[in-house]
């Protein structure tokens, strides 16, 4: 009897252990870093039921042109994956993004047509657009929702039936003109370089320079550089828009335009104080450094307004943590992850999260277009509370807040952000 006993004991500690183990592995960096997502959501834990109908969300961005914005493409498509592989997706349906391309103004029409006649398509997600943008807006509107994935352009704030769950290029570069004026007070002459396409114009020109005047801040040279501008250009724009005299040099410029600007400071030998946008710490230019033989991954001294949390300083909270496994696991190799993949993840997930409260079953463009009407944040990795329609000018904006952080020597440091609790609010000025 006994050896008989041993045996089955011994199946059962085997069995035991085993058990115990897959349990302890479960709780390992993978099965905590769900926690916030599955939270986030109101999903459940484990992959979504292929044999079920798709949830399919229309998603409109501009890239294959210049400028060019995939990184956006990257996040919302790492996003799917995320809610697909581990947060069961929506109530257990798949999610399943329907990609229409800008790369010209008339493929902005095309786009937001092809999205109005997909019945399976409630509402739509922008990445980002700086042509076609006017076009989708009316012809989606009233009918079909669209959530703007980063507005910066004068139609992205103005246009109806579309909600901003960031605070855009307005509320970044305001809150920048604000930071200026409240906290660098030895600042008087500013020199701005700027895109010479409609986000960049409009927010050196309706939104920088007269955020900078309510502080008294009026000797402001605006110079606009092309999007295919090259280090050699920049330096013409630096030296035309007079960096070098100025008190703070502020390049509003994509992310392709902010290594010229680096290295065109470079070539010309100037050390302004510089104040830029999130785009300039972005994966292009720490690769650039790197090349260079920088021991920085960025320029060191530079200021940087952005959403309000720290892609270098990731958080539990906002949900930075998870966002940066999650991109490493399901995007592609060597992802520009701190530009606009961050919020277009953060639209997906939230998405997610109003399709998971009105139930798969119920997903119209209304039921869609309240749920976002509704929803008073916290969103993921945005700063600050949202209420859509806080400003009758700009209704398309749901969320105002934004941040300031500096790299310097060999450190990121939270300046003015959510991290600190002192992240700007756009309205304020």
């Amino acid at each position: 009897m006994h050896s008989i006993r041993r045996p089955v004991r011994l199946l059962a500690l085997v069995s035991a252990l085993a058990v115990l183990l897959v349990a302890l592995a479960g709780t390992g960096a993978g099965a905590e870093s769900n926690d916030f997502g599955l939270a986030y959501t109101g999903g459940s834990a484990g992959k979504a039921d292929k044999k079920l109908a798709p949830i399919t969300i229309g998603y409109i961005n501009q890239e294959g042109g210049v400028p060019s914005f995939p990184e956006a493409t990257a996040g919302i498509n790492a996003a799917v994956k995320y809610v697909n592989n581990d947060l069961g997706g929506a109530q257990n349906n798949p999610v399943e993004v329907k990609k229409c391309t800008v790369q010209a103004e008339e493929d902005g029409q095309r786009c937001a047509t092809e999205m109005l006649n997909d019945d399976k398509v409630s509402f739509v997600i922008t990445g980002v657009l700086v042509v076609g943008n006017q076009s989708i807006y009316s012809t989606l509107a009233g009918k079909k929702p669209v959530l703007v994935g980063f507005p910066g352009t004068p139609a992205d704030f103005i246009a109806d039936d579309a909600y901003a769950l960031t605070a855009g290029a307005l509320g970044v570069v305001k809150g920048m003109g604000i930071f200026v004026g409240q906290n660098l007070k030895d600042v008087k002459k500013v020199s701005v370089v700027h895109a010479d396409n409609a986000a960049g114009k409009a927010g050196a020109e309706s939104i920088l320079k007269p955020t900078l005047a309510k502080f008294g801040i009026t000797d402001v040279t605006l110079v606009a550089v092309s999007d295919t501008a090259t280090g050699p250009d920049l330096a013409s724009a630096i030296q035309a828009a007079g960096a070098e005299q100025a008190d703070l040099f502020m390049p509003l410029v994509t992310v392709q335009g902010c290594v010229a600007t680096y290295d065109a400071l470079q070539s010309l030998g100037v050390k302004p104080k510089v104040f830029t946008t999130g785009l300039c710490y972005g994966t292009p230019m720490t690769r650039h450094l790197k090349d260079l033989g920088s021991k920085d991954p960025v320029p060191n001294g530079w200021y940087y307004g952005d959403l309000g949390y720290s892609y270098f300083i990731p958080d539990e909270e906002s949900g930075m943590k998870t966002y940066i496994d999650k991109i490493k696991q399901y995007g592609p190799k060597n992802v520009e992850y701190t530009g606009f993949a961050g919020p277009l993840f953060a639209n997906l997930l939230t998405s997610v999260k109003f399709v998971n409260q009105i139930g798969p079953d119920n997903v119209t463009p209304d039921a869609v277009r309240q749920a976002v009407k509704s929803f008073n944040g916290p969103m993921m990795l945005i700063a600050g509370p949202m209420q859509c329609g806080f400003d009758p000018t700009f209704k398309t904006l749901c969320g105002k807040e934004m941040g300031v952080q500096q790299y310097r020597k060999g450190k990121w440091r939270s300046i003015a952000n959510a991290l600190n609790g002192k992240a700007i609010d756009s309205t304020s000025a």
